[in-house]
């Protein structure tokens, strides 16, 4: 093989050409680019450059005038396409691209027109379940009506809560046998019609589990529904939830068994698996009603196969140290009623004051999630001082309390509302060695009335009746004053005094707070407050009053606040420092 003089020539020049090729090419790929699109705002707007290529392509390094020219030429048709699920279907652009010394630059400028309106619409149904109630009047609740303009996503949410309805009612193989839009531009108008077959209406079948975790009859009462009733979706979320709140188990899997049900009658599978029967909780912190304080925990999930969960709590802190044993046993409902075998003991100190108090108590207790009540019976024993007062008391006390709980979130809430009641009392005849009947009603709102501000009010009231205070132990006389009462005040610092000075608790109760708070962080809130209240004897109150101002730092567990408080109903106005934790309801 020869080469000629021309071949190596040519050979040598491509070697000195090719790193000019690769500097040009270089040069070509970087290569800057603009977008504008005028005419349209919003979610229009919006749409259009999310679907827009050459406007997504602005950040690309590489882009070369070729694929500017062809993407600019596919604009137009982008751009009516992100404008018709709106119901515009008339859409004129006018385009253009020019290039300079800063670098490519394309113009859209838009003329939507006028959006297509629903002229005629036509929800049918048609199947077994053609007859029920629920299905009478399909279309009215359809979110597109003659006169709206036309709108996809509006339309789909519509078939998505037809086929929604039928499910939830029992008939799980609805589908639309005919889902059409007709859209006539050249009009602006636009038909929708839809048929659906509803189907044949099942039922549940058995429900079955192979777990040894808990006994077959507690693992039956579970169950939301009976064999026979119509299926139900929600239902099934509700067997799950409620078996995951249990504690139970560390997994739950509800199944259902479409392949094989029988005469429209589906048999559910339930498999679960046990959680760690054990936890442990430590804690340490700081509040100024308590001091610095250490807590020490622990549950056990579920002790035997009868589903029943012991647990203790302690926790010691400068002004006293506290025990609480519960023992907890599933009753009636089991998603939410219990028995509960209780003790306690409690030694605390304030100011002039000490109790020391053990009890023994068994409650029922019906707890959901917006409603929680119950009634108990607690034999306590209590010894105390109060200043230079020293006694004891022995009581046998039933009780009862209600709480309703309104809110989406209760730990961060933005609005909703707590209200709770209590009653208790003893009689002289009964095992006690005092007799009396003690209320108490108490609420909190949270209101978001704009973003970033938020309104908080509370509010208790509490009476005692019965004969001399003096034979009531401290832990059931009313106090005031502190992080939870009206702040500016020591904790339990309010109420009637004896003759040496000392807070010796009252008869009667009376406390309220207002607060506004403004969010600057998705972290941080101020805010301020004013507080009213005081614990007292007879109807004529000497009510104290507080106000200040507060941080406050937001956490998946609630809030960490610090306040500070001025007494505003003592001389020389003096300040406060309190420091609290926890959830908003």
């Amino acid at each position: 093989m020869t080469l000629s003089l021309k071949h190596l020539l040519y050979g040598f020049s491509s070697l000195f050409l090719l790193p000019a090729l690769l500097l040009q090419t270089s040069v070509c790929r970087a290569v800057p680019l603009s977008v504008v699109v005028e005419g349209v705002e919003g979610e229009l707007y919006t749409n259009i450059m999310a679907r827009l290529k050459i406007s997504l392509q602005q950040e690309n390094p590489d882009i070369t005038p070729r694929e500017i020219r062809r993407l600019h030429k596919q604009a137009p048709k982008e751009i009516a396409e992100a404008l018709a699920p709106y119901g515009y279907y008339s859409v004129q652009v006018d385009s253009s691209l020019s290039d300079d010394d800063e670098g490519w630059h394309g113009l859209y400028r838009v003329a939507a027109g006028t959006a297509v309106i629903v002229d005629a619409l036509s929800v049918e149904i048609t199947g077994p379940g053609k007859e029920r109630s629920f299905f009478k009047e399909p279309a009215a609740g359809f979110p597109l009506q003659p006169g709206d303009s036309l709108k996809d996503s509006l339309y789909e949410t519509g078939k998505k809560n037809i086929l929604a309805l039928a499910m939830a009612h029992g008939y799980v193989q609805a589908r639309f046998t005919e889902h059409t839009i007709v859209v006539r531009p050249e009009q602006g108008k636009a038909e929708i019609r839809l048929l659906l077959d509803t189907g044949p209406l099942y039922h549940f079948g058995e429900t079955t589990s192979s777990q040894d975790i808990i006994t077959s009859e507690l693992f039956y009462r579970f169950i939301p529904y009976r064999q026979g009733d119509v299926y139900s979706l929600q239902l099934l979320n509700q067997l799950q939830s409620g078996l995951y709140s249990t504690g139970y188990f560390g997994q739950v899997l509800v199944k259902p068994k479409f392949s094989q049900q029988q005469d429209e009658k589906i048999p559910v599978e339930v498999s679960l698996l046990p959680a760690k029967r054990n936890r442990y909780s430590f804690g340490i912190g700081y509040g100024t009603d308590t001091g610095a304080r250490g807590s020490l925990g622990w549950t056990n999930r579920i002790v035997n196969r009868f589903g029943h969960k012991p647990s203790l709590i302690m926790q010691l802190s400068e002004k006293g140290r506290r025990v609480n044993a519960d023992y907890e046993i599933p009753v009636f409902d089991p998603r939410y009623d219990t028995l509960s075998l209780n003790g306690q003991y409690l030694d605390e100190t304030w100011d002039d004051t000490w109790s020391n108090l053990l009890s023994f108590g068994v409650s029922v207790n019906h707890n959901t999630p917006k409603h929680q009540y119950g009634a108990g019976l607690e034999v306590r024993h209590e010894k105390y001082t109060v200043g230079v007062t020293s006694g004891s008391a022995d009581l046998l006390m039933p009780s009862g309390y209600w709480n309703l709980i309104l809110a989406k979130d209760r730990v961060n809430t933005k609005n909703g509302i707590r209200l709770s009641a209590t009653v208790k009392g003893a009689d002289k005849t009964i095992l006690s060695s005092t007799s009396f009947i003690q209320f108490r009603v108490s609420g909190k709102a949270i209101l978001t009335p704009m973003d970033n501000w938020r309104i908080l009010g509370r509010g208790t009231i509490g009476a005692t009746t019965m004969e001399s205070i003096d034979d009531l132990p401290p832990s059931l006389r009313f106090y005031a004053g502190g992080d939870q009462s009206v702040r500016g005040y020591g904790y339990k610092e309010l109420g009637p005094e004896d003759s040496s000075g000392v807070v010796v608790g009252g008869r009667y109760l009376m406390e309220g707070s207002i607060e506004i708070e403004r969010r600057l962080t998705s972290m941080w809130s101020m805010a301020a407050f004013y507080d009213v209240g005081n614990a007292f004897d007879d109807i004529d109150a000497d009510l104290k009053h507080g106000a200040g101002v507060g941080v406050r730092m937001t956490l998946p567990f609630g809030q960490i606040r610090m306040d500070v408080a001025s007494a505003l109903s003592e001389d020389g106005y003096p300040l406060r420092v309190h420091l609290t934790v926890g959830a908003d309801l």
